[in-house]
């Protein structure tokens, strides 16, 4: 059959005619759209947690590696010191040499105002001031969990930065009963100076400054403290709530069942450890309580509180042990 001009065969009518109704046919009903919608939705709803979970795993290894990093560090330096650990005085101090992590970084959350250091990160870069800081490479971002929620403006005094919105410097802090001091300040708890010596571990007494050496709760400021206790069972840095971190000294109280400094709840109410042999893991809370939503103080472990202590429990028998 002779087709004549114009007209297409999967049509069988004149092109103009086929490409109208080509053309009416080509988009979609209201109906067809609601129904993509519906299945995008549907689709959406099913993947994002997903997607969810899969961070939130990937923020957990991620901060599992910085803090073995840290351990690594610390015991990096400990080589270099005739077996110390670097000083972990329960304050921010940032004179030269009498800290492992200066500064305080307390605040910066909605209607917490930030310390001097929260979004400075300059005082983590140098050496004299950090004293593992030299191990870690000059990494900043080995002293932050990636699930740390703070960001505020820059602090510091870079002129390139000015302006711009920064993660908070640090999220981690080191357990009170590890790490050693100056002399000076195991006497006075305040000045600094002199030689090195062990740390008193504030708070494991259940007051900041009644503990001494091994007297009557254990501090481990050498490897060679660890004789009635293995390092692998206990903790050297862990990440703190951003509601209670200030300087980089975790306070544990161990005499009396009390939460003094928190320790986050980052991973699915759970929270990134370092070990003294040098391990990392992330340990599950019992406990909804231990996450907060305003700026820590110290808390009986009673009343309505009753349920952390079984998360008192481990954090403390994982912070010291007694020995007299």
């Amino acid at each position: 059959m002779r087709m004549c001009a114009g007209i297409v065969p999967a049509c069988g009518k004149s092109a103009p005619r086929c490409r109208a109704v080509l053309c009416a046919r080509a988009g979609f009903t209201l109906i067809e759209l609601l129904v993509v919608n519906a299945i995008i939705a549907i689709l959406a709803a099913l993947l994002l947690p997903a997607l969810a979970r899969t961070k939130a795993r990937a923020d957990a290894v991620y901060c599992m590696n910085n803090s073995k990093q840290l351990a690594t560090d610390v015991h990096l330096h400990a080589v270099d010191f005739g077996d110390w650990f670097p000083p972990n005085p329960d304050d921010g101090v940032t004179f030269l040499g009498f800290n492992w992590c200066a500064g305080n970084a307390y605040g910066g959350l909605p209607g917490f105002s930030p310390g001097p250091q929260t979004f400075n990160p300059e005082v983590l870069s140098n050496p004299n001031q950090a004293m593992i800081s030299a191990y870690v490479g000059m990494s900043l971002g080995v002293w932050q969990c990636p699930a740390a929620p703070r960001t505020r403006t820059y602090q510091g005094l870079n002129p390139t930065m000015a302006g711009k919105t920064v993660r908070a410097a640090r999220s981690i802090s080191m357990d009170s009963a590890v790490g050693s001091v100056d002399s000076i300040y195991a006497e006075t708890a305040s000045n600094h100076g002199g030689r090195t010596v062990s740390t008193s571990g504030s708070w494991l007494n259940g007051e900041r400054a009644n503990n001494k050496h091994d007297k009557p709760y254990a501090t481990f400021s050498r490897m060679a403290d660890f004789t009635a206790i293995s390092p692998s069972q206990i903790f050297m840095t862990v990440d703190e709530s951003p509601w209670s971190i200030n300087d980089a000294c975790l306070g544990v109280s161990a005499a009396i069942a009390q939460i003094v400094d928190w320790p986050a709840t980052y991973h699915n109410n759970a929270c990134g450890f370092s070990f003294c042999d040098g391990h990392a893991e992330i340990h599950k809370w019992r406990s909804g309580h231990m996450t907060l939503n305003s700026p820590a103080n110290t808390q009986p472990v009673s009343g309505p509180y009753a349920d952390l202590m079984l998360d008192w429990t481990w954090f403390s028998t994982h912070a010291t042990i007694k020995t007299q």
